[in-house]
């Protein structure tokens, strides 16, 4: 053995290193250094290991887990309401779409009630009012005028409608009145004319005979003058009388001056009153049109938003507006029957026909899930009328998307054809 090895004794008890024939320790530091050289490729692999992964979880992740669905019978989501990794089925699949007769027209449209969604909003003059008391609720069927909310300020209209009613049987007690006088006045002038007239005929001929006697000498010119001064006093007086009788005549309008006057305040007094009922339907929301109420957006408390407190529409009657590509709107027709299907209609699809074509081109609006589908189409809007049965049935989906497919007679498909 070398006498320049270390003894493995010692009493630390600790290994020693080999000493070399120079006497130096053998050093261990060099592979240890190369082990820490190697780590940042060692880094690299694991990320490009990531994104291996992750590539091929995106493109065979759907693909992996129907098969495990499938192979398992499970159900995917495990009990949620949306599948996990699995398209939402808005609208039928490409296959189904696929499978529809190719000499038909196939496109894209929603549901909604005969006329479309009324929006609602609150009466003219109604200011910041706030709502007091919703009387219905999404679901009901109004009809034209029934009252469908009620404003704060409804008290404050009632109080202003209670004084001009009080007002107004003010007025009516007022005519009353004033034609009661007016008789009467004219009847006790009219007496008091005829007394005058009498009277001044009296004096007259006193006038008369006093005259006669004055001529003959048998009487004094005192005498004359005293009977013509009451000739002329008659005479005043019944011109008073008579003046006084012609404020009691007919005016223009046909009545006296006095019941006119009283007349035409009992007038005003009414027009207060319309209009007090005019301002108490700023307090009311009444229904414009018979239909039924989809949705209510607002409650008790609130301002009712900008665009409507609530929306409604005849959903007895349901249609569906269809967005046809303007290249194949040549073919469409009024008449043609259309069936509509939607996954959330299940199977049996609904019914209709064409019941108007569109003459404004515009945008696509309804859309697939398809990212790469063209969005910048150019399109007309066909109006289908469904028939009984399927608008009780589309009656709870307004606004539903659905592929509808416009059946084409052969004709109709030729002349598109040539055009």
């Amino acid at each position: 053995m070398n006498t320049s090895d270390r003894k493995s004794g010692d009493g630390d008890g600790s290994e020693k290193l080999p000493l070399l024939d120079n006497g130096k320790e053998r050093s261990l530091s060099k592979p240890s250094r190369g082990r820490r050289q190697n780590w940042p490729l060692r880094v690299l692999l694991v990320m490009l290991l990531l994104a291996l992964g992750g590539v091929i979880g995106l493109y065979f992740q759907g693909p992996a887990l129907r098969a495990v669905f499938n192979w398992t019978s499970l159900e995917p989501g495990a009990g949620a309401r949306q599948p996990i990794a699995l398209p939402v089925d808005r609208v039928p699949s490409p296959e189904r779409v696929a499978a529809m007769s190719t000499d038909d027209i196939v496109s894209l449209g929603r549901l909604q009630p005969a006329g479309g969604i009324v929006s609602v909003a609150l009466p003219q003059g109604a200011g910041d009012a706030r709502i007091d008391q919703i009387m219905v609720d999404e679901g009901d069927f109004v009809a034209e005028g029934d009252v469908l909310a009620v404003l704060d300020t409804l008290s404050l209209y009632e109080s202003a409608l209670t004084s001009a009613e009080s007002t107004l049987a003010i007025r009516r007690a007022a005519l009353a009145q004033t034609r009661v006088q007016v008789a009467a006045t004219e009847a006790e002038l009219r007496a008091q004319t005829e007394g005058a007239a009498a009277t001044l005929a009296a004096a007259e001929r006193e006038l008369a005979r006093m005259s006669s006697l004055f001529d003959r000498g048998t009487t004094t010119q005192a005498i004359l003058e005293d009977a013509a001064r009451a000739a002329d006093t008659a005479r005043a007086d019944l011109e008073r009388l008579r003046a006084s009788l012609t404020r009691y005549e007919t005016g223009p309008e046909g009545e006296q001056v006095d019941i006119a006057v009283a007349a035409a305040d009992l007038s005003a007094a009414e027009a207060a009153v319309e209009q007090a009922r005019t301002d108490l339907d700023r307090a009311r929301v009444l229904a414009p049109r018979d239909g039924t109420v989809i949705e209510v957006a607002a409650r008790a408390g609130e301002r009712p938003p900008a665009d409507g407190l609530l929306r409604m529409g005849d959903t007895e009657q349901m249609e569906a507006e269809i967005e046809v590509f303007q290249t194949m709107v040549p073919r469409v027709e009024v008449g043609q029957s259309v069936l509509l299907v939607s996954g959330v209609l299940g199977d049996e699809p609904l019914t209709g026909t064409v019941s108007r074509i569109g003459t404004l081109v515009g945008r696509q609006n309804v859309t697939a899930d398809d990212p790469s589908a063209n969005t910048d189409a150019r399109v007309l809007l066909v109006t289908v009328a469904l028939d009984p049965a399927s608008s009780a049935r589309a009656a709870r989906y307004v606004n539903l998307e659905v592929v509808a497919r416009i059946a084409v007679t052969p004709d109709t498909a030729e002349e598109g054809s040539a055009e």
